[in-house]
């Protein structure tokens, strides 16, 4: 009887109503999305899960899964589903909420049979992984691409490299060259220093260190020009642009899932439970206010529906193993 709310979640994925003989039925009621105007928000089409407690007959699409499954005749399962649907009876008129793990929660309120659905229900399968996202104007997109590039430019600054031609460094540099011949040489104050102005001019030794001097500074001031047009010419290279390899991240894992529980205190405990029995792979995944233990998970999705099928068979008593993309 614990497969039977594993049939009925399963059954809601592919169907628009589920009926529990005896008991009720559960209606998929689905809609397409729709676009907010004012967010310009795009959103999925969504599906809700209601209850409707006078449908009650046998419409065979519950017993057929169950009896598939099980391998058993359609008149034991159906004598099967007539015990689980007594019990749940039972246990509402005393009162009690029920719980129907991947469905919901049933009470009895004034006769009447309340159902609230679990807050991630199966019945959405088929839209998992879609959500909500923006869809913003095309004008926006350009105006922030806009503002983005004149952003770039201003932080980049262009080095432009001006041609100097070689003549007009030797031109400049001889000027260097005689005015700072003029600087070292004095000048006469007044008449009465003229002797001394004209031995300072006839000395021989001290022309020969001044034209030295004169050639050095324009051969210093040929390099130093030099020098700032290879640096200029340097300056404009373009810099490789490093090379990245992406990396590819795992989008969803496939987890065989082996019990579903309500609170951590509780899958810690089961969960230790089945490590002692042998399952070291076996941990909790948390999804909203559930908690589930699955025994391994995988990234590939074919070995993941392999490895449950072998998982089923190697482990008869955990036969209600199902698979959960998360």
């Amino acid at each position: 009887m614990q497969s039977i709310p594993f049939h009925i979640a399963y059954l809601l994925t592919r169907h628009e109503c589920v009926i529990v003989p005896g008991m009720g039925a559960f209606v998929v009621s689905s809609f397409g999305g729709e676009k907010v105007n004012r967010w310009r928000i795009l959103s999925p089409p969504e599906a809700f899960l209601g209850f409707n407690s006078e449908i009650t007959h046998n419409d065979g699409l519950l017993s057929t899964s169950l009896a598939k499954e099980k391998k058993i005749s359609y008149t034991e399962a159906n004598l099967l589903i007539e015990q689980y649907v007594t019990n749940i009876l039972q246990s509402m008129k005393e009162g009690k909420q029920v719980h129907i793990p991947w469905v919901g929660d049933l009470c009895l309120k004034d006769n009447k049979k309340l159902f609230q659905p679990e807050k991630t229900v199966s019945c959405n399968a088929f839209n998992y992984g879609l959500v909500n996202f923006s869809a913003p104007y095309l004008k926006d997109i350009q105006n922030s691409q806009q503002k983005t590039t004149s952003l770039s430019r201003k932080k980049n600054k262009e080095i432009v490299w001006i041609p100097v031609s070689r003549k007009f460094i030797t031109y400049t540099g001889s000027i260097a060259a005689a005015l700072a011949l003029m600087c070292i040489i004095p000048t006469p104050l007044n008449n009465s220093h003229r002797t001394q102005y004209a031995s300072i001019i006839t000395l021989p030794v001290n022309n020969e260190i001044k034209e030295e001097k004169a050639i050095s500074t324009i051969e210093t001031e040929k390099t130093a020009a030099a020098d700032s047009t290879l640096f200029i010419q340097k300056e404009t290279e373009t810099p490789p642009s490093e090379v990245t390899t992406p990396v590819k991240a795992v989008e969803f894992y496939y987890y065989i899932i082996i019990a579903s529980l309500p609170d951590q205190a509780s899958a810690e405990k089961t969960l230790t439970a089945f490590q002692s029995k042998g399952f070291e792979n076996a941990a909790i995944l948390s999804s909203g206010e559930r908690r589930r233990i699955y025994a391994n998970r995988f990234e590939n999705k074919t070995e993941a529906e392999k490895a449950l099928i072998q998982f089923r068979k190697d482990y008869p008593a955990n036969a209600n193993a199902w698979l959960l993309k998360n």
